[in-house]
């Protein structure tokens, strides 16, 4: 991000106008998505390459070195599958994951990792009623506003004469229901990956 949007920033702020400072942050991070994701990329390999420069120093040894290998294959892992778990977390979803042959992608663990915990050497799911209930009520508000947006849409194209100041609010309108719809939609998928984490789990368990 250069300084001229800095500026711009601060200049808002100062002027009171922060709905114009959103604007101007979400504009910057939209076209310097690419730097952003480069330099956190870039972070990433920074951390693996001091570990791995720490592990080949003669001075470190000992329960640290054993330390730092742990780190690496944890930041090597989360490189490869976005989940960053301790050792023994991590080889219980290993081992679910193969149990499965691979049914069970590391893009559930990842969405239902706040389902998931890793207690008295096993890997369980919790789903409280709270969890259930607000899968259902994003499910189906969710559904709800998606069919609203759809027929709020559709009605541009029923009235004859529309003014201009008309359609864009409709298309507006539908638009805010479907953006609506999909956040809440979106909502599900830790639920539902944990759901299904936890009938493959009992499926193992039956056989």
């Amino acid at each position: 991000m250069d300084l001229g949007f800095l500026d711009r920033i601060v200049s808002s702020v100062e002027e009171g106008n922060i709905l114009v400072s959103v604007i101007i942050v979400v504009v910057a991070i939209i076209f310097n998505y690419k730097k952003i994701a480069d330099y956190l990329e870039e972070r990433k390999r920074a951390r693996i390459l001091k570990i791995s420069e720490a592990l080949g120093c003669e001075h470190v040894d000992g329960l640290t070195k054993e330390h730092l290998k742990e780190e690496l294959a944890t930041e090597h892992f989360k490189i490869a599958t976005g989940l960053r778990l301790e050792k023994e977390f991590r080889e219980a979803i290993i081992s679910l994951h193969k149990k499965t042959e691979g049914n069970l992608g590391f893009f559930h663990f990842k969405r239902a990792l706040t389902h998931l915990e890793y207690k008295d050497s096993q890997l369980k799911v919790k789903l409280t009623l709270f969890d259930r209930l607000g899968f259902w009520f994003n499910l189906v508000f969710g559904c709800i506003l998606a069919l609203l947006g759809l027929l709020t849409l559709i009605v541009p194209a029923q009235i004859d004469e529309i003014s201009i100041v008309q359609f864009f609010m409709f298309v507006g309108l539908g638009a805010f229901f479907f953006a609506i719809a999909v956040m809440m939609l979106v909502q599900t998928f830790p639920v539902r990956s944990a759901k299904f984490i936890q009938e493959e789990m009992q499926s193992l368990h039956n056989q």
